[in-house]
Order: structure tokens, then C-alpha cells, then sequence
């Protein structure tokens, strides 16, 4: 399009080089781009934070994600949640937001799938890891498929040698014993 104006045709250029690139490069918060753990860590975000979730920054490739309650320029309160890449950017975080008057409802490792504790105790951050959640960390296929696999040769060896069910269920009402 020869008559269009030029900043129409940087958006179209900008658009174009971004899809090339596969997505977006800050990582913001499109969630169709975040992997199994980092949509985890959402959902963990939604949980904790309840219905005013309203940001989500920079968690694509992230390895920690601060979960902050946030109070805007009209009052209202919400909850955001920011990827960081490392604990020590985390605790840095911590520090900044409270000296802002955040509040901060907890931290979450990525790609441990452990929610944290925070506490502030005389300007010194302590962060507590708890138990990995489930679902966090899935197994991928190939691994599953060789977990099944060892699972079933165990029960075959377990069963008695007679037996010619061959996994099918047993003789119930009916099936002529």
C-alpha cells in the first residue's frame, strides 16, 4: 500500500517481525505462550489472589514469580503477578515493592512448582519453599510412556503363571466358573 501513512506501516512491519519471531519478546502476559509451569504458577496466582488478578509480567522463561497486591492512582486495590529470573531479583523485588507500600501475598518457583513464604522481619527478606504442587511439574509423554511400560512388566511377573486373563478382568457373576 503505497498511500498509507508511515506509522501505519511500522505497526504492520513491527506486527509482521513479532509473529516471525513466534510470539512476543518481552513475555508479557499472553498465556497462550507460557508453558505447563508457568500456567501452573498462574493458577496457583489465581488461587492465592482470587478475582483481581489483572497483570501478569514477564513470566515467560522466569524462574520465580512475586505475587503483589497493588493500589492504584483511583484507589482500587488489585493483584499482580511478576516473573523474575532469579531469588536473588526476587528478594530485591521484595524490598523495593515494600518500601512502595506493596503487599506481598507470595512468592512461587517456576519451574519447581513451590509456592513461598515471605516474611520481613527488621528489613531482613526470608523466604520459606513449600511443598511442590501437584500437577506442576508433568512428566513428558516419552517418560510416562516408559514409566507405564515398567509398571505393566512388574504386574506380569506378579501374576501367577495359569493365568490367562491377560489383564482383562476377572471372572464376575455370570462368566461360566
Amino acid at each position: 500500500m503505497a498511500n498509507e501513512p508511515e506509522y501505519l506501516r511500522r505497526i504492520r512491519e513491527a506486527q509482521a517481525a513479532k509473529d516471525r519471531r513466534g510470539g512476543s519478546a518481552a513475555g508479557g502476559g499472553d498465556q497462550g505462550s507460557l508453558s505447563v509451569q508457568e500456567k501452573e504458577a498462574v493458577k496457583w496466582a489465581r488461587e492465592v489472589g482470587g478475582p483481581d488478578l489483572r497483570s501478569l509480567k514477564g513470566l515467560t522463561n522466569a524462574q520465580y514469580a512475586l505475587l503483589s497486591r497493588l493500589a492504584s492512582a483511583s484507589g482500587t486495590t488489585f493483584v499482580s503477578l511478576e516473573g523474575l529470573p532469579s531469588r536473588e531479583a526476587l528478594v530485591e523485588r521484595i524490598k523495593n515493592g515494600l518500601m512502595m507500600g506493596e503487599e506481598m501475598l507470595g512468592g512461587y518457583e517456576i519451574r519447581g512448582g513451590r509456592p513461598a513464604e515471605i516474611a520481613v522481619v527488621d528489613s531482613e527478606v526470608t523466604i520459606k519453599m513449600g511443598t511442590p504442587r501437584p500437577g506442576a511439574n508433568p512428566l513428558p509423554p516419552d517418560k510416562m510412556l516408559r514409566k507405564a511400560a515398567a509398571v505393566a512388566a512388574e504386574q506380569a511377573k506378579r501374576r501367577p503363571a495359569g493365568d490367562d486373563r491377560q489383564g482383562r478382568g476377572g471372572g464376575g457373576k455370570g462368566r461360566g466358573r
